[in-house]
């Protein structure tokens, strides 16, 4: 076995002497949030309580806002609501109500000081009424 070694050792200056070694991977700059839920493509109703999630690397202390924030016909992205604020992102979760909203596409956005980029959901769409995915009821 002491052969396999040598042979990779000698491999390994071969490849070094023709290609630069790779630059150990980089460890991300600052901490990061990832929206987990909602996950795209729900239909929220107006004043419902739904769940919000996220996972977070690194040692994230500052408080976050959760925001909603609508599609613009331009494709644009601008704020509508705050679901909450000055929540502490090691709950890993809120809770919120949907506030009275138009009809349309939004997402989630969560924000922080200590974030060098905001954590955003895919779209989901709110409603007027009746038209959440409810499960069926049984008799």
């Amino acid at each position: 076995m002491r052969w396999i070694a040598l042979a990779r050792a000698r491999l390994k200056r071969v490849t070094d002497a023709v290609l630069p070694p790779r630059p150990a991977p980089c460890e991300p700059a600052s901490d990061a949030l990832l929206v987990q839920a909602p996950m795209g493509g729900e239909c929220w109703n107006c004043v419902e309580r739904r769940q919000i999630s996220w996972r977070i690397t690194g040692g994230l202390d500052h408080p976050c806002c959760v925001l909603l924030e609508r599609r613009t016909e331009e494709g644009e992205w601008s704020e509508a609501a705050v679901l909450a604020s000055q929540v502490d992102p090691r709950a890993l979760r809120a809770s919120v109500v949907v506030p009275e909203l138009p009809e349309g596409p939004y997402r989630v956005r969560i924000t922080s000081p200590e974030l060098l980029y905001d954590a955003c959901s895919p779209p989901l769409t709110i409603s007027r009424g009746g038209t959440a995915h409810a499960p069926a009821r049984t008799r």
